[in-house]
């Protein structure tokens, strides 16, 4: 057996990819074997789990706009994590400076 085989889990894995939309040529690096080999996999995979076991069109649009309300609260959250910290910077800062109003004599 060559040491680039794929197990019956991995080779599913793989099919489960390519029916969710990643590419042939992306998944034929990604794991070292031939476009090809993949379509045989999901044509087994498809006779073995049926056509249940595809997303169907609906969900794939569910998922993609699930998947950009996601990266949009995301970024939003980013930028508040980014305000927020320059605030503290800015804090900090002030902090370090001390103010004339305040000194004091130790004499």
């Amino acid at each position: 057996m060559k040491s680039n085989k794929l197990y019956d889990e991995q080779r599913i894995k793989v099919a489960q990819e390519a029916i969710n939309g990643t590419k042939l040529s992306f998944l034929a690096r990604k794991y070292p074997v031939s476009p090809s080999t993949i379509t045989n996999w999901v044509k087994f995979y498809k006779e073995r789990f049926g056509e249940q076991a595809t997303p169907s069109v609906n969900e794939r649009i569910e998922d993609a706009k699930r998947v950009q309300e996601l990266e949009t609260k995301m970024d939003t959250a980013i930028k508040l994590l980014g305000e927020k910290d320059l605030e503290i910077e800015l804090l900090r800062e002030l902090l370090k400076k001390t103010n004339p109003a305040y000194k004091t004599d130790l004499k």
